[in-house]
């Protein structure tokens, strides 16, 4: 099972050697604009980064109510976001429950702050459906310190028995304990995706990217 963790880790990052443009590189320009230390000064081109970036990871399909709305609809989730950049420095081999109680209550201010703030979807008075998917793909596309929760993710965890399945402190907490488990498998995958291209991915990008990879497979089978 270890070595496994390595192998899906780099499965999954060998296309993006394979295409020096696929869209799984949005979230390498994302997270690395959002490591800068100059961002209060460039809100507008974070925005932009995070804008493209959920759109290369699904966000913008025609049912979600951001395909109506420009990059700046985002302006004041990016501040919220930096007045939280520190998350991105997290251990998550020591984190305790007030960091994981501090992601959380980021992702209810996120989900609520869409909810109160969208009122209009092309020309119609709505009310938004923000999901977990999409409130997580942004945080780990700019902190990088929780997955991705969509339904390869989700199932990838079911199939690897982590409990809690749902994103919440529980859940987290739980996927924590995965990493720690197996922290030797998830760093050499690291440094061996360091050493191809200079960028050190965080612990949940690895978590992310490993569970995934299970939940995708899985629902290949189901089709063959």
């Amino acid at each position: 099972m270890n070595n496994d963790i390595y192998k899906k880790i780099i499965n999954f990052h060998n296309l993006l050697l394979e295409d020096k443009n696929h869209r799984y590189k949005s979230w390498e320009h994302c997270y690395s604009f959002f490591m800068r230390d100059d961002l209060v000064k460039n809100i507008d081109n974070a925005c932009l980064h995070l804008s493209f970036y959920l759109a290369s990871w699904g966000m913008y399909r025609g049912s979600s109510f951001l395909l109506w709305k420009d990059y700046q609809i985002h302006i004041s989730v990016v501040k919220k976001l930096l007045e939280n950049k520190e998350l991105q420095r997290l251990d998550f081999l020591s984190i305790g429950d007030v960091e994981l109680d501090r992601i959380v209550e980021l992702s209810k201010w996120i989900k609520q702050w869409y909810r109160d703030n969208v009122k209009n979807v092309n020309g119609k008075r709505k009310i938004v459906n923000v999901t977990d998917t999409l409130v997580t793909k942004i945080i780990l596309g700019t902190l990088g310190c929780v997955p991705a929760y969509d339904r390869y993710f989700i199932e990838g965890m079911r199939k690897s028995g982590i409990k809690y399945s749902k994103f919440s402190r529980l859940n987290l907490k739980a996927i924590a304990k995965y990493y720690n488990d197996h922290e030797a498998e998830f760093e050499k995958a690291q440094q061996a995706i360091y050493k191809k291209n200079k960028i050190l991915y965080p612990a949940m990008k690895l978590v992310d990217m490993y569970f995934w990879e299970i939940g995708f497979q899985a629902d290949k089978k189901k089709t063959i």
